[in-house]
């Protein structure tokens, strides 16, 4: 009884292994087939371009926005994508948020008090009067330029949105470094955007042949000093 019991185990496990190993065979078309489509679908011959933003000194520029303002004739940019600013321990958060021309930015607040965001700039002018979470609904930035983005409860929360004409930017990290990814082959204008910027923008403008092996770029750009910036402050009341 007990060999007929063991048995019959052995044979169950054998079952179902051969199941198994079926199951991954009859799998294998598909995942090739899927492959194929990511290939196809994906950012194959696509390159990079890095490089560095520096002041007129040659110090390095966090925070700046390196993009493509002129495409290569023939390539089309991928949709706008949306975009996020938080409100994170009363800062905005990020600071500097680069979006494409069109795009939708939602402005949540994870703080538990009330903030009341603005922008009275030029390239947009908007207003999300008092509330927490995530019910503010999204603004469309349909507008080139920068727009100054601020908190009429604290004043001390600043920030810049910076539209510009096509999805291919990056932020500077600490170091002045920027990577802009996914490129197809060809020549771009590309330009470098400071906050503290001083002149013409324009003047930061660079024709780069991107391909494989692109070498690295560096932008001048002639900033002003930094200005103090006031320290955040605590509160009572439900909105502070």
């Amino acid at each position: 009884m007990a060999g007929r019991t063991a048995a019959r185990a052995t044979t169950r496990r054998r079952v179902a292994r051969g199941a198994l190993l079926r199951g991954r065979r009859d799998a294998l078309p598909s995942l090739v087939v899927l492959a194929s489509v990511l290939a196809a679908t994906g950012t194959a011959g696509a390159a990079s371009l890095t490089g560095r933003v520096v002041d007129a000194a040659g110090e390095p520029l966090a925070d700046a926005v390196v993009f493509v303002a002129e495409m290569p004739a023939g390539v089309e940019p991928p949709p706008p994508p949306a975009a996020v600013m938080d409100q994170v321990q009363k800062q905005f958060v990020p600071r500097v948020l680069p979006v494409v021309v069109g795009a939708q930015v939602t402005f949540p607040n994870h703080d538990q008090i009330h903030h009341h965001v603005y922008s009275f700039s030029r390239t947009k002018t908007f207003e999300l009067p008092l509330y927490k979470g995530e019910d503010a609904p999204p603004v469309t930035f349909d507008r080139l330029g920068a727009a100054r983005i601020g908190c009429n409860i604290h004043d001390w929360m600043e920030a810049v949105v910076l539209v510009v004409p096509t999805p291919y930017f990056a932020v500077t990290d600490a170091s002045g470094l920027f990577v802009l990814r996914d490129l197809p082959p060809g020549t771009y204008g590309v330009l470098a955007w400071h906050e503290r910027q001083k002149g013409d923008p324009g003047r930061t403008r660079a024709r780069v042949e991107v391909g494989p092996e692109t070498p690295p770029v560096t932008f001048e750009v002639d900033a002003a000093p930094p200005r103090p910036r006031a320290a955040p402050r605590g509160g009572t009341r439900s909105y502070e």
